[in-house]
């Protein structure tokens, strides 16, 4: 979905702001390197994203976040912009999220 949309593998992560909970997309920087990525290898990359993918399913904004990137005219861009897309969540579920988040 994201390479089809922007033509580059991103990163994706949640991030709270206040009390809300936004799914991000960001740039990805190369495998290991020390300037901003957290995945060491492709593979960690992408059980990163399935676990992403199942939090929004579990949660049921996964449809919502399908429909928001093939709607968003936003790109990210390394340094100066992500794409967030807030969450629809019930107050229990943002600290159940926090909370698996967290550990």
């Amino acid at each position: 979905l994201l390479v089809s949309k922007w033509g580059v593998s991103l990163d994706v992560d949640f991030q709270s702001i206040g009390d809300q909970l936004y799914c991000t997309i960001l740039p990805l920087v190369g495998y290991g390197s020390p300037l901003r990525s957290r995945h060491e290898t492709e593979l960690d990359y992408l059980m990163h994203l399935q676990g992403v993918v199942e939090i929004l399913d579990k949660y049921d904004n996964l449809d919502g976040f399908v429909s928001f990137i093939d709607g968003t005219q936003r790109v990210p861009k390394r340094g100066t912009d992500s794409v967030p897309f807030r969450l629809d969540l019930s107050r229990e579920d943002y600290e159940r999220i926090m909370v698996l988040r967290n550990r």
